[in-house]
């Protein structure tokens, strides 16, 4: 059975050793230590996999964690590497090949805990203020004092710590008034501390509403937020500054990664993927809505993690719909990248439109073929989805103010396509992650439903490759009145965008079928549990259909399971809404040469 992943920081102590005038945690920081915070990280995990919850990267947040006793944390890496370890066939099945620890933390005491790092291979991600001198200002130890010579040191260790780590920085307005120091800034640091600088990023800050302020003898930091004028100002500068040295690539690659897809700002609704679990059991949706009610979605150690998860969805639903969209959010092509932003700083700001949109669409007009722009029919069709999900009232509005009707049913949770999956014996075999396994030049490759899937699988061809599908034996009984009528069924698609059908919808273009009967299947080198299609002259005999700019999309299902999808879509109006789009399993490709 697949199970629902998950990503989850998780924060082993709230204590921190630093009191940064800004901090939105604000007096959190100064709770006492969680008793047992490795027994309690076991206990969790425990009971989310039995719940069917599989956390994929596991992540250790503060507070700050290199506080905890050394023998706590040796304990707490432990048990990380062992449930990536105990999970690896489920995750790599996925695409994840995750081993070591990770940990956020502020650098003032990883030379104490330097040779425990290395012996688990933590990967660390280290945070600083730029320029440092503001750094020196506001970033202060608990007693009061000056902070950065300490982390100058540790920055010169961390250089040359052999496993993975990152730096970053979160600026306010009054950073980038500075914006040349800390171009300086970055130079100092690669090159006389030795870090390599293309592995940082940026983050920009907002008001904190836990954030009191609490120096009384000493200024506060301006958590005033940059505007979109000074965001996209700063970005400017620095892909000024750096184009054509070293420092090309960070800036291209990392420094503005945050503001891009692959982060959770950028999800339709994190609540269904990203969670922050303290060692007391409360969960919230992350570091910025630690401790604030309107993101704490329950105690795991006293509740169902799935209503816990179902509660995290409905919040998070709702806190996009509270702020309404912007209007030049309806119109924009780039909707289906950024989804509106963070709820969380919308719900700070008051605003139906993300905080960074301006630095966004620079961003995304500065690498088009990463983030494309969408065509007017596209766009109009992902807003009406994102309306149907999250404007309910909104959704069919327009010029003619004509409302787009729907029921309620479709948001309850055993409406969910997973629940429809999970109470049906033959949705299970047809959506199943290892009854089909693709073969090209010996490698194997389990292939997963497009619907499910974390990762998407995209592999590039020449032509000379010997590519073959596997599929399990068992699978051809399913729903099979007579197995002498059953066999393979394969479907290739390409990646160019037509409209048919009486609904209107953009769909991928069909470049052909292909049936193999199930007595003329061959045995599998894979497994004798399994059959085998070769599909290498199939692939050959249709490739001047292939161009070698588009992708291609190949899935592949029974024949009767084919056809008990399309009855369930006629039976089931939530699975039909769902699975609308191809669910087979599948994987994407490139044929021939690239430019």
């Amino acid at each position: 059975m697949d199970m629902k992943m998950i990503h989850l920081l998780y924060v082993p102590t709230l204590q921190c050793n630093m009191s940064c005038s800004y901090c939105y945690l604000g007096c959190q920081t100064d709770t006492l230590r969680f008793s047992n915070p490795a027994g309690a990280l076991e206990t969790a995990i425990d009971k989310l996999v039995g719940a069917g919850i599989l956390p994929f990267n596991i992540s250790l947040h503060g507070g700050e964690v290199t506080t905890l006793p050394g023998e706590d944390l040796d304990r707490l890496f432990g048990i990380i590497s062992a449930h990536y370890l105990k999970y690896y066939d489920q995750l790599s099945a996925k695409g994840i090949f995750k081993m070591n620890p990770h940990i956020k933390t502020n650098l003032l005491l990883i030379d104490k805990h330097y040779d425990l790092l290395c012996r688990h291979k933590v990967s660390i991600s280290g945070s600083i203020d730029l320029p440092l001198e503001l750094h020196r200002k506001h970033r202060l130890m608990k007693n009061g004092a000056d902070s950065l010579d300490k982390i100058l040191d540790n920055i010169r260790l961390l250089s040359s710590y052999p496993y993975d780590k990152k730096m970053s920085a979160t600026l306010y307005s009054e950073h980038l008034e500075r914006w040349e120091e800390i171009t300086d800034d970055i130079l100092f640091l690669h090159n006389d501390c030795g870090f390599d600088m293309n592995r940082f990023n940026f983050m920009f800050g907002f008001n904190s509403t836990l954030n009191d302020c609490k120096f009384k003898d000493h200024p506060c930091l301006d958590t005033t937020p940059p505007d979109a004028s000074q965001q996209v100002r700063f970005y400017n500068r620095l892909k000024d500054r750096f184009a054509g040295t070293e420092l090309e690539y960070g800036f291209k690659r990392h420094w503005f990664d945050e503001f891009t897809p692959s982060y959770c700002t950028n999800s339709r609704n994190c609540g269904e993927k990203f969670f922050l679990l303290q060692a007391d059991g409360k969960m919230y949706s992350c570091v910025r809505g630690q401790g604030n009610e309107d993101f704490y979605y329950g105690n795991l150690f006293e509740e169902d993690p799935a209503e816990i998860l179902q509660r995290a969805r409905k919040k998070i639903d709702r806190l996009h719909e509270l702020p309404g969209i912007a209007e030049d959010c309806r119109k924009c092509g780039y909707l289906h990248i950024c989804n509106t932003g963070c709820p969380f700083v919308k719900k700070q700001t008051g605003s139906g439109k993300s905080y960074t949109c301006e630095l966004q669409q620079q961003i995304y007009q500065d690498s088009p073929a990463s983030y494309p722009l969408a065509e007017p029919l596209q766009q109009k069709t992902y807003l009406d989805n994102y309306l149907f999900r999250f404007h309910p009232s909104l959704a069919g509005t327009g010029p003619r103010q004509q409302l787009f009707h729907y029921t309620r049913e479709v948001k309850e949770e055993k409406n969910a396509l997973w629940n429809i999956i999970q109470s049906d014996l033959v949705l299970q075999a047809l959506y199943s992650a290892d009854s089909i396994v693709l073969q090209a030049d010996g490698q194997f490759l389990p292939m997963q439903s497009q619907l499910l899937k974390v990762n998407r699988d995209i592999l590039c061809w020449s032509g000379a490759e010997e590519i073959s599908v596997h599929i399990k034996k068992e699978l051809f009984l399913k729903s099979c009145s007579e197995l002498v009528r059953n066999g393979v069924y394969v479907q290739v698609l390409q990646d160019l965008p037509v409209v048919y059908g009486d609904e209107k919808r953009v769909k991928q273009s069909h470049l052909f079928n292909y049936i193999a009967f199930y007595d003329t299947l061959l045995e599998s080198s894979f497994s004798e549990d399994f059959l085998k299609v070769p599909l290498t002259d199939i692939l050959k005999a249709h490739q001047h259909l292939f161009r070698p700019d588009v992708l291609n999309n190949l899935f592949v299902t029974t024949i009767f399971l084919r056809d008990y999808h399309y009855s369930k879509q006629k039976s089931n109006a939530f699975y039909h809404l769902q699975a609308i789009n191809l669910p087979f399993q599948n994987v994407e490709f490139f044929w021939g040469a690239i430019d």
